[in-house]
């Protein structure tokens, strides 16, 4: 029997110890997840039958905070044309609906899952008849379903769709909350209240924000799963109208809603935030804290806002979906103040018009 060489057990067992640190580094690569960063992913609604290739409905702002504002990502899901953007960090996970244009007939939410480098990979969609006119989704912890705003028309109303993670073609929702004579926009959630706005405005049902309380243990029948969705209360925003979307940042107690402004005027466009937001639960009238608006900020037609909710975070962000642009706003801003960074999108060739916003913030190690 031949002897193995000292050398040869050496070699091998250097070989070993490499590769488990390789191995190591490898499931280490969330190291990411350690850093304090921001990144913004733009829903952008074009959709264009057999265009090879297909028109880009998901780019990526990273690090959204930086000197450099600019696109670095890109990534097109499975919904025909992007509508709402929702990112969901306990479940690593983006939701994205469709903006289900005339001629589509696309009633489908697209789940994306997030590699370490925010590269996003499809990994199901879900469809259903009722998800026609979506503007919002929000995550309930508690029972793990996505909260589903369906803004208008005869199915308006909030479905409740179990294991969103998971969610695939035949994931219906197990709670039909409906009411279509509700006008909404936009989702947010916090001790148990689901937050939209109120988009329609007359003398006599002012535009504001709908308060639904317990939405989570709302009982249907049994039958259908269908139940009628009522808010609890509307907090009436002082001469407000044409409300789009709304962001609710827990950490700074501060809600911001986006408000559409005349078209072709710039700068009519608003952006209201509402200071010591819990405080106001109990008012029948709300009247924001300071409100970017005139013609330096450039807004015409803002449709979604988010903020930075790290407590040393320092920007909003608003999508413009008439002037085609994302602006990127000082938290502190007030009044008739120019944008910090702006992205016009007017020019890019593949997917142009940017209609909802989520950003995806890391604290990093404590």
């Amino acid at each position: 029997m031949s002897k193995i060489s000292p050398i040869y057990y050496m070699f091998a067992m250097l070989a070993i110890i490499l590769g488990f640190y390789a191995c190591e580094r490898d499931d280490a690569e969330p190291d990411l997840e350690m850093r304090k960063f921001t990144r913004l992913y733009v829903s952008f609604e074009e959709y264009t039958p057999t265009k090879n290739p297909p028109d880009t409905n998901i780019r990526v702002i990273y690090p959204a905070d930086s000197s450099v504002f600019s696109f670095n990502g890109r990534h097109v899901s499975q919904v025909q044309g992007g509508g709402p953007i929702y990112f969901e960090p306990s479940l690593n996970a983006i939701f994205q609906a469709s903006v289900n244009r005339a001629g589509t007939n696309d009633t489908s939410i697209a789940v994306l899952n997030m590699g370490s480098s925010g590269s996003l990979n499809n990994v199901g969609l879900a469809k259903s008849r009722y998800y026609t006119n979506v503007r919002g989704m929000v995550y309930h912890h508690r029972t793990n379903v996505l909260f589903i705003v369906n803004g208008a028309g005869s199915d308006a109303g909030v479905y409740v769709m179990e294991r969103p993670r998971y969610a695939n073609r035949e994931s219906q929702p197990v709670k039909k909350l409906r009411n279509s004579s509700l006008a909404m926009w936009g989702a947010a959630y916090q001790n148990e209240k689901l937050f939209t706005t109120k988009t329609s405005s007359t003398t006599s049902s002012p535009a504001g924000i709908y308060v639904f309380e317990g939405i989570a243990t709302k009982e249907v029948n049994p039958q259908d799963s269908i139940g009628r969705l009522e808010p609890t209360h509307l907090l009436e925003i002082d001469g407000a109208s044409n409300l789009r979307g709304l962001f609710y940042d827990t950490v700074k107690n501060v809600m911001a809603v986006a408000q559409m402004g005349e078209p072709g005027t710039s700068g009519s466009g608003r952006i209201l935030i509402f200071e010591n937001f819990s405080e106001l639960l109990a008012e029948q009238t709300i009247t924001p804290t300071r409100v970017i608006t005139g013609a330096k900020t450039g807004l015409v037609s803002p449709v979604d806002v988010v903020i930075d909710t790290r407590e040393e975070g320092g920007y909003l962000y608003v999508a413009d979906r008439t002037e085609r642009k994302i602006s990127r706003f000082r938290y502190t801003d007030d009044g008739d103040v120019e944008p910090d960074k702006v992205i016009d999108t007017s020019t890019l060739k593949d997917g142009r018009t940017p209609v909802s916003l989520t950003l995806d913030t890391r604290e990093g190690e404590p």
